[in-house]
């Protein structure tokens, strides 16, 4: 029983370790995407004012490391901008 959990977590932490690199590129891509289509907005729209905060959290995220929170935060900045990925 104990192999079988060490087994499940090993691969377990695969899955999540495989992952990360493909969110690692995804992060830049969002965040540019998404600081274009601010730019191009009226900058006192509260819309885009909080979304231009969360694409700066987005930013801090993927410097972090985070990546999935990373994309998970700059998906939302990209709703609140209304820009469709």
């Amino acid at each position: 029983m104990k192999k079988l959990v060490t087994a499940c977590a090993a691969v377990a932490a695969i899955v999540v370790l495989a992952g990360s690199p493909a969110y690692a590129f995804k992060c830049p891509t969002l965040i540019k995407a998404g600081k274009e289509a601010a730019a191009k907005m009226p900058a006192d729209d509260p819309k885009v004012k909080q979304a231009t905060a969360k694409l700066d959290e987005a930013q801090k995220l993927h410097s972090e490391g985070k990546h999935a929170d990373s994309v998970k935060t700059a998906d939302e900045a990209l709703a609140l901008l209304g820009v469709k990925m």
